[in-house]
């Protein structure tokens, strides 16, 4: 005897394809790089990064400016009091803390806090958007703001706890900052998705982490890589330029100021391989893409 349950949802005509696809809400979206979800390894992680920033460009760019436009006008602000260097030494290279300039200690930690707040914030917004894409949602730029901003008491304890971990670890050995960042990479994306607190998204990193360290210290170091390069592929060619014509100081100012704005597309690429990283692991410790799709055939309460 057929039993039909209340509670099971409609099912979906087929219009070819896995059924996966069909039942899955992600599949309502156009273009979802979400839409399939699965377990996959460190290069597919980043290659999927590399489609989460393409998904939605525009919007992406425009939460980035929020945060990177009013630290760049400060970097610019002591840039200009305390002056900046002119020699050939000092062009952009890949730098562990992302700063090369010859500030004061206390100007160029304020600079690399606010860095560092920025960049989490910005992770928490792809968070929220990569929550709404995994449901079939498309949430808009207000939405997402508005998301963030009511989280936004967590960040700083946990930028404090994370970036006194990683200082630490890198004041031991150069390795060892990627050691430890590898463990909390991708707390922003856990405080957006699962609205936990400072200690439970610090907690909740550790353990999704752990239980696939290796996959994600090669996500780790690889995403740190990838910006790298196309940092200093975008910057390096015009201050190369600038200094072989032995400009004035004032141009290598106004180049590496606008070689800074790179941070439009890095950051985004960031905030996306901790996002796309963080499905992987939890479908990895947990067996995320099966839970949803049992959801979807109303297998589960």
């Amino acid at each position: 005897m057929a039993v039909a349950r209340g509670d099971a949802r409609a099912e979906r005509p087929r219009r070819g394809g896995p059924r996966d696809a069909a039942d899955d809400p992600a599949s309502a979206l156009d273009g979802n790089p979400l839409r399939q979800l699965g377990v996959i390894g460190p290069g597919a992680v980043l290659d999927s990064a590399f489609a989460l920033l393409r998904f939605r460009f525009g919007r992406l760019l425009a939460l980035t400016a929020v945060v990177v436009v009013p630290a760049q006008a400060l970097d610019l602000v002591m840039a200009l009091r305390f002056g900046t260097p002119s020699t050939a030494e000092d062009l952009p290279q890949l730098q562990l803390l992302d700063t090369g300039s010859s500030l004061p200690f206390w100007s160029t930690l304020t600079v690399l806090a606010l860095r560092a707040i920025g960049l989490f914030l910005l992770g928490m917004a792809v968070g929220v958007l990569v929550a709404g894409w995994l449901d079939g949602r498309d949430e808009t730029f207000g939405t997402v703001v508005g998301a963030v901003a009511r989280r936004a008491w967590v960040v700083p304890v946990v930028v404090l706890v994370a970036g006194t971990a990683r200082f630490a670890a890198a004041c031991a050995g150069g390795v060892g900052f990627f050691l430890v960042d590898a463990l909390l990479f991708i707390a922003a994306p856990i405080a957006a998705v699962e609205r936990s607190g400072p200690w439970a998204t610090l907690g909740r990193s550790l353990r999704l982490t752990r239980s696939a360290y290796g996959n994600a210290l090669v996500i780790c170091v690889g995403g740190f890589v990838i910006a790298s390069v196309v940092r200093v592929a975008l910057a390096l060619g015009p201050a190369a330029l600038i200094s072989m014509l032995g400009l004035p100081e004032g141009w290598m100012l106004v180049v590496e100021q606008a070689g800074s704005l790179t941070r439009l597309i890095t950051l985004p690429l960031i905030a996306c391989i901790a996002a796309r990283a963080y499905i992987d692991l939890r479908c990895r410790a947990e067996g995320f893409d099966l839970l949803r799709r049992q959801e979807a055939r109303a297998l589960v309460a």
